[in-house]
């Protein structure tokens, strides 16, 4: 019998504890998505970021289908930037509902009041959640 590996278990994601937690106490982030050349951004943009469980999370606030960044991250990779740093990523798609949630919790409690936090834990734009998986 073939046990069937869930790929995202073998990712490893490589933030050391110094980093992760400069990403929590940063408002945002420089979202740089790689486009199909491999050496031009989709686009460089500061979007909203949690830590949840030790890892590093964005969301595309128009879901999976209609996030430009999204699609190309996740096709591409790219980089995310953060105090004159860069750093290169992989946009990991999460379909876990527990770890959703979880990444929906770290918003509520960092974003709490500001706009557009309303969207942002919408089902539709959870749904495009991804782990930014350091390289």
């Amino acid at each position: 019998m073939k046990i069937k590996v869930d790929e995202r278990k073998k990712v490893m994601s490589n933030w050391i504890n110094e980093e992760l937690n400069e990403f929590d106490k940063a408002p945002t982030l420089q979202n740089k998505p790689l486009n199909d050349d491999g050496a031009t951004f989709e686009e460089e943009n500061p979007v909203w970021e949690v830590v949840a469980n030790d890892k590093l999370y964005i969301r595309g606030a128009k879901g999976t289908q209609d996030t430009k960044w999204y699609i190309a991250g996740v096709k591409n990779g790219g980089q995310v930037g953060l105090n004159g740093k860069n750093y290169n990523v992989k946009y990991v798609p999460v379909k876990d509902k527990s770890e959703i949630d979880a990444v929906t919790a770290a918003f509520n409690k960092k974003y709490e009041g500001q706009y557009p936090i309303d969207l942002m834990v919408s089902d539709k734009v959870a749904l495009a959640t991804v782990e930014l998986v350091k390289q």
